[in-house]
């Protein structure tokens, strides 16, 4: 019983990482002793000039191991900005014209002590491509000690 997540008393979280260097994925680290409730991720990729379509995923690994990868299904072209959202429960959306991608994550989702979320951008261009305005939302609990 004392392994299982208490209701609604975590600390709700917002994270705003910094953004990578130009060409380079997100990267978000968990502290050490932390349990979270992943609710939503969503960053602004601004891609270069270089013809190719970028495909966002976001991957969840604990340690070395993937243990989740959620890919768009909307790519996005050359020259453009393009917020991507990955929404905890919410649907695939996308409206032609729009500048903005919703995609769902399992609802629930929990990460223990050892994780870390990341992108890996499909045809990323490693001089020209940035990430920006990331924003992280979670629920954390903080792990006794033994």
């Amino acid at each position: 019983m004392a392994e299982m997540l208490p209701p609604e008393h975590g600390n709700l979280l917002l994270l705003q990482p910094a953004s990578p260097g130009l060409g380079t994925d997100i990267v978000v680290t968990m502290p050490a002793r932390v349990r979270w409730w992943l609710r939503s991720f969503q960053a602004t990729l601004t891609t270069s000039a270089n013809v190719a379509d970028r495909v966002p995923e976001l991957i969840i690994s604990i340690g070395a191991i993937e243990v989740l990868r959620v890919t768009c299904a909307q790519s996005v072209a050359a020259s453009s900005v393009f917020i991507f959202g990955w929404h905890e429960g919410e649907r695939a959306l996308a409206v032609t014209g729009q500048t903005s991608r919703v995609t769902a994550l399992p609802r629930g989702y929990h990460i223990n002590a050892g994780g870390s979320m990341a992108t890996a951008t499909v045809n990323l261009d490693a001089v020209g491509d940035q990430w920006s305005k990331i924003a992280v939302v979670v629920e954390e609990w903080i792990e006794p000690l033994a």
